[in-house]
């Protein structure tokens, strides 16, 4: 199998897993960026706490990722924006979160961001 072939296949897995079960439709720049990642939770978002401006969300009132935004999952996990990307969502929102080594990215409501 040529090298081609295989990242298809590859990207073609990533594209099928998350879409079906938690709103990560990417596209396929997106899904080139996440080679080597694997796909280590689909996690339920709780909350939110912007702690340098005292903002607190619920998970009904998704506004996307902030730079040091903590984003608390249902299981008492967290993570931290290191991404800005501006989203705006009411109700559950989940987020599969892809790791390769020390690095993190999260797709929630579409929109792949770098965490940490």
């Amino acid at each position: 199998m040529d090298v081609c072939k295989m990242i298809a296949a590859m990207l073609a897995g990533l594209a099928v897993v998350p879409a079906g079960f938690a709103g990560c439709e990417l596209d396929t720049d997106q899904l080139k960026s996440l080679v080597g990642y694997e796909i280590t939770a689909v996690k339920t978002i709780a909350g939110w706490i912007d702690e340098g401006e005292g903002k607190v969300g619920n998970a009904n009132d998704w506004e996307g990722c902030r730079y040091n935004r903590t984003i608390i999952f249902e299981d008492g996990s967290t993570v931290e924006c290191s991404t800005y990307h501006h989203a705006s969502a009411w109700g559950p929102q989940q987020a599969v979160i892809f790791t390769r080594y020390s690095q993190q990215k999260i797709c929630i409501d579409d929109e792949l961001m770098d965490t940490r």
